[in-house]
C-alpha cells in the first residue's frame, strides 16, 4: 500500500510538554516529504490558537 497522505496530532504527538517539537520529529516530517508524501495537522485546536 502507497502512503499519500500522513496527519499529525499536534498537543503530545507533534509538539513536547515543553510546547517545542523536537529535532528529531523535524528530520522525520522533511523525509516524508522529500518522499511525495502530503503533510499535515488533524487538531481540535481553533485556527486561531494555530501558530507556525
Amino acid at each position: 500500500m502507497e502512503v499519500k497522505a500522513v496527519f499529525f496530532d499536534i498537543d503530545g504527538t507533534l509538539v513536547n510538554n515543553r510546547k517545542s517539537v523536537l529535532k528529531s520529529t523535524k528530520d522525520a516530517i522533511k523525509i516524508v516529504k522529500e518522499q511525495g508524501v502530503l503533510v499535515g495537522v488533524a487538531t481540535g485546536r481553533g485556527p486561531f490558537l494555530l501558530r507556525n
